[in-house]
């Protein structure tokens, strides 16, 4: 009998709801999430951010509206490198180091490896950016 009541208490209990992370205002493609603009909601909205640690200071791949979830398909890690942009490429083996100017042909968040081009030389090389927004030269 005991059993049949638990059965019948756990059928007829209400969904658990879950937070989802709000909008508070409009957010723009690539602009970096700050706390003000999003809000955390008592709400389950599927494929969207449920803390707001996962959004704040992301970067949005697309405008993302007031009043509407945040969803995790729309932001992504934040630029850390934008294209066109002149950083300190490193080039470390074996105890040598060489450091040289280069120009990021692709924007990047830090990881990323991206093409960029020698300042010196105007060859392409591959590049791992870096967080201080630098990059480490590929072999």
């Amino acid at each position: 009998m005991r059993c049949l009541f638990l059965a019948v208490l756990t059928l007829n209990a209400p969904p658990a709801a879950a937070d989802t992370v709000f909008a508070s205002t409009t957010i723009r493609a690539r602009e970096v999430i700050a706390r003000e603009a999003v809000i955390l909601k008592d709400f389950d909205t599927v494929g969207a951010a449920q803390s707001l640690d996962e959004v704040v200071g992301s970067e949005a791949k697309r405008a993302i509206y007031a009043g509407q979830p945040v969803l995790i398909a729309s932001i992504t890690l934040a630029a850390a490198i934008e294209r066109n942009e002149i950083a300190t490429a490193t080039f470390v083996l074996n105890g040598l180091t060489i450091s040289t100017e280069a120009r990021a042909l692709e924007r990047g968040a830090v990881g990323d490896v991206i093409r960029a081009m020698n300042l010196t030389s105007r060859n392409t090389i591959r590049a791992e950016v870096l967080t201080d927004g630098n990059l480490r030269v590929l072999p």
